[in-house]
C-alpha cells in the first residue's frame, strides 16, 4: 500500500490559527450541559486511515493526499512528505 509520512511545523501561524487546525487534523473531545455529554469528534487523518506518529508527524494512506496538503499549505506550514510503500 502505498503511504505517505508527512511532517509539519506551524511556526508562522498565530496561536488560534493553530488550534483551529489541530482540531481538524486530530479531532476533539466536545462537551455539553455541563459535561454531562460528551461527543468524540473524529479529525481527518482519523477519517482518511492515518494514524499520529509524533508531534506533527503523521502517517496515512497517499490517495488522500489531497485532502489534507492543500489544508496545511494553505495555513503556511512548513511541510516534509516522505512517500512509504508498507507491505
Amino acid at each position: 500500500m502505498k503511504s505517505i509520512i508527512v511532517s509539519y511545523t506551524l511556526e508562522k501561524t498565530k496561536p488560534h490559527q493553530r488550534l483551529m487546525i489541530h482540531r481538524l487534523l486530530y479531532g476533539y473531545d466536545d462537551f455539553s450541559n455541563n459535561s454531562t455529554y460528551r461527543y468524540k469528534r473524529k479529525g481527518l487523518i482519523e477519517t482518511c486511515s492515518g494514524k499520529k506518529l509524533n508531534r506533527g508527524v503523521f502517517i496515512m494512506p497517499a490517495k488522500f493526499k489531497d485532502k489534507i496538503i492543500p489544508l496545511l499549505e494553505k495555513n503556511k506550514a512548513k511541510l516534509e512528505i516522505i512517500p512509504v510503500n508498507l507491505h
